[in-house]
Parts: C-alpha cells; structure tokens; sequence
C-alpha cells in the first residue's frame, strides 16, 4: 500500500517509491495515469521511480541510486557501513583461509617427502648437520 500521509510523494521512503513501482508494473499507460491519479502522483513521477528501481541482480546498486538520487542520505550511510563491515568480515575469512591452505599444503608436503624418504630407504633429517646434508 500506498502512504495515506498528506506528504509529498518525493519525501516517501524508498521502500514506499518501490512498491509504487511494483503496484504499477504490469499496467499500461491509460492504466497508469488512473492508478497515478488515485494515488495523487503523476506518471512521470513512477516512470522515474521505474528507472532507477532495484531489479534482482542489481539490487544494491540501484539501492544505493536511489538513495543519491532521492536524498536519503542516512540510508546511504547506513548502506556504506554494511558494506564496510562485510568488507571487513571477507577479509578476515579470506586471511583465516589462506592460512588453512598455507598448513595444509604444508602438511601435505612434508607426508610426501616422509613418503619419498621411507620408500627410497632413508630417513629424514629434521636438523642439518655441521658437515651438512648426508646422501643427497
């Protein structure tokens, strides 16, 4: 639904703006102009609102154009700082899991070297010695 409020269609809230846009999808443009004059606003009004509307793979985005273009500065910051701390939070999953891959592939390459040694009959040697490396 529609705000009831005697405020001007240009103050409502994003989410108001979108489901005009929504409500008024499917409608042609005679339909339009009986669907905007009940509700008090203008076709050039929605045909906007339409052009800048989130659609599905861009929904951010759009978002955030809105918001430029519509003024709602707080929900542009309230949009940045998710986003800061999205931002924040990959990185720390993406450092934790370079880490794992970094012991993992060390892990895995020390088994392989134990296994190259044990098959060739050799043990291996965890510490060089002063005359340095033996049967190499």
């Amino acid at each position: 639904m529609v705000p009831a409020s005697e405020k001007a269609p240009e103050t409502w809230s994003t989410a108001d703006k979108f489901t005009v846009v929504l409500q008024s999808a499917g409608l042609n443009t005679t339909e339009l102009g009986a669907f905007c004059r009940e509700r008090g606003l203008y076709p050039e009004q929605v045909v906007r609102w339409r052009q800048v509307a989130p659609t599905s793979a861009k929904g951010r985005a759009c978002h955030r154009l809105q918001c430029l273009q519509w003024g709602d500065q707080k929900d542009l910051e309230k949009l940045h700082q998710a986003d800061q701390r999205e931002i924040r939070r990959l990185q720390q999953e993406l450092r934790r899991k370079d880490k794992a891959l970094e012991a993992a592939a060390l892990l895995m390459a020390s088994k392989k070297i134990q296994a190259y040694w044990e098959r060739t009959g050799r043990t291996v040697q965890h510490r060089l010695s002063p005359q340095g490396p033996r049967d190499l």
